[in-house]
């Protein structure tokens, strides 16, 4: 009797030994699938962003209907560096902005680098001279960059866009004129280093400026201030973003004066805006990744009766900066 109560005991100990291996086996294996999804879910994540980053497109034309008083096609340009999927078309005027429609249903949307899509629309989409305005947006959120074709009365005019320059608002952007170089803490540019392309920059650079080239296409002088930044946000962590504050062209001041069609180049250097004492530079600490950049700009516009209005904008630099392991 003795022996099989032993016997029972040992058994139920084995028995409990593998239960308790079991369950922790179980629970081991719960913990690496949930770190694989989320793995998984973190790169899908970082190829969306990526891919996003490639994409750009801008509405080209517009045909109005005979009479001219209604929109029946818009044109869009794929003026990216991957294929797009467009998703929606909405309209503004001058009150408010409307959902039109979702082409892919009815239409094969997709659009390859450097090619055109003719989108016809339904009826009824009213024309506004120098109101209406198209807007077309892709698969993973990208809307248009440009309203182009503001007015067309009759057939649609055929228009050659330049992807190396971006109008938003007063200004255009040169793409194709975009550079950083080294400086000191104190802001001192070396001039050892020339400006080098800024698509791509070492990881850990260090000190350094950006500089832009921009050229205000509006009818008004503008005068930027020293609030006006360069702001590079990482895609693998947006909240650690960095700022470049202006550096004024001319010693002494704080702001920057961009007279109409005029080309300049807007240098951004400091890591707070730009004041009497205190400057230092900004240093770029990032490792590997890809940055999205907003440009902020703040000053007057110039009025034609000598006046002056508040001016204010953000502008999405449509382009993605690598930090390489270089």
């Amino acid at each position: 009797m003795k022996r099989s109560l032993l016997q029972r005991r040992g058994i139920s100990t084995v028995y409990g030994s593998l239960v308790f291996l079991f369950i922790s086996f179980t629970i081991l294996s719960l913990i690496v699938l949930a770190f694989y999804d989320y793995n998984l879910a973190a790169n899908e994540k970082r190829q969306i962003d990526f891919e996003r980053s490639q994409e750009k497109i801008v509405v080209t034309n517009i045909t109005l209907t005979e009479d001219g008083s209604e929109i029946s096609e818009v044109v869009v340009k794929n003026v990216g560096t991957i294929e797009v999927k467009i998703r929606a078309i909405y309209h503004v005027n001058s009150v408010s902005t409307h959902f039109i429609c979702d082409p892919s249903p009815y239409m094969n949307t997709y659009i390859d680098i450097d090619q055109s899509l003719k989108i016809p629309l339904p009826n009824g989409i009213a024309f506004e001279p120098n109101a209406s305005k198209m807007v077309a947006a892709t698969e993973r959120g990208v809307t248009t960059m440009e309203y182009v074709a503001p007015a067309f009365f009759g057939p649609a005019i055929d228009i050659d866009y330049d992807p190396s320059k971006l109008y938003i608002g007063p200004l255009m952007l040169q793409f194709d004129a975009f550079w950083y170089k080294t400086s000191s803490q104190d802001g001192t540019l070396n001039p050892n280093d020339p400006w080098n392309p800024g698509w791509s920059i070492p990881k850990g650079f260090g000190y350094c400026a950006w500089n832009i080239t921009v050229m205000n296409v509006d009818n008004r002088n503008i005068t930027i201030n020293r609030f006006s930044s360069f702001v590079a946000v990482p895609n693998d962590s947006p909240s650690s973003q960095t700022p470049w504050y202006l550096e004024p062209p001319s010693a002494g001041d704080y702001t920057q004066f961009l007279p109409v069609n005029e080309t300049c180049h807007i240098v951004y250097l400091w890591s707070t805006p730009k004041g009497p004492s205190g400057n230092i530079a900004t240093k770029l600490t990032y490792p590997e990744t890809t940055c999205m950049v907003f440009l902020t700009f703040y000053g007057v516009f110039h009025e034609q009766d000598g006046k002056t209005t508040p001016y204010a904008q953000t502008i999405p630099f449509e382009a993605a900066i690598t930090v390489t392991g270089k």
